[in-house]
C-alpha cells in the first residue's frame, strides 16, 4: 500500500511541475527581439517604430476568454500616410481632422502560441490579427490599421459631441491598404531563413 501510495503521490508531484512549467514557461524575448529587428530592417525608410511592448497577445484573439500562456512582442509602426477623423458637430456639420496616421502593429509570439477554438463562440469579437508567418522561432501577427498621434486633442473633439458620431473611414483597418504595399511579402523574406 505504501509503495502505490509514494508512486502516486510523485505522479501527481510529476503532473504538477510539468503544469505549471508549461503555464509557467517564460518567453525568450531575445529571441522575438532579434526576428522584430529583421521586421523592422525591412520596412520603408518612410516608416517608423512607434511603440514597443512586451507581454502582449495579438489583438482579437482573446477577447472575453482568459489567457494563460507566453506573452510575446508587439511593434507599432507607423507611415507617412495621414488618416483622417471624421467627426459630425451639433449643428450636424462633418468635420475632417488629420490626427492620425498609417499604422501596421505586429505581434510575434513564441511559436507555440495559439488561438483559441473557444474564440469562435464569443460573439461580436472583433476581426483578429492573422498569422502572416510561422517558423521554428516565432509566429508573427499583423493588423492594419491607424496610430492616432495626439490622443488629447482626439479626447479633447469626442469630449465635446453631444453624441459620439464620427468614422475613421480611410484607416487602414477599413480599407485594408497601406502606402508600403508589399509588407506581407517584405517580412516573410526577411524571415524567410528563421524556418
Amino acid at each position: 500500500m505504501k509503495t502505490f501510495q509514494l508512486k502516486y503521490v510523485a505522479l501527481i508531484a510529476m503532473i504538477s511541475f510539468y503544469a505549471v512549467g508549461v503555464v509557467m514557461a517564460d518567453t525568450d524575448y531575445g529571441s522575438l527581439k532579434r526576428i522584430s529587428d529583421k521586421v523592422v530592417a525591412n520596412m520603408p525608410n518612410t516608416w517608423r517604430v512607434v511603440e514597443q511592448k512586451t507581454g502582449v497577445i495579438p489583438y482579437g484573439h482573446y477577447d472575453g476568454l482568459k489567457y494563460e500562456g507566453p506573452g510575446g512582442l508587439a511593434l507599432v509602426l507607423e507611415g507617412g500616410r495621414i488618416v483622417f477623423f471624421h467627426w459630425k458637430d451639433k449643428n450636424g456639420t462633418w468635420h475632417r481632422e488629420p490626427l492620425a496616421k498609417e499604422s501596421l502593429e505586429i505581434w510575434i509570439m513564441p511559436p507555440e502560441y495559439h488561438q483559441s477554438w473557444k474564440r469562435f463562440f464569443v460573439m461580436k469579437s472583433p476581426v483578429p490579427a492573422e498569422m502572416i508567418y510561422e517558423g521554428k522561432a516565432a509566429k508573427v501577427y499583423a493588423y492594419p490599421t491607424h496610430h492616432i498621434a495626439s490622443i488629447e486633442k482626439f479626447d479633447e473633439i469626442v469630449s465635446s459631441l453631444p453624441t459620439v458620431t464620427t468614422s475613421w473611414p480611410d484607416s487602414p483597418y477599413h480599407t485594408g491598404r497601406l502606402s508600403w504595399t508589399t509588407w506581407r511579402e517584405d517580412i516573410s523574406r526577411a524571415l524567410g531563413d528563421e524556418h
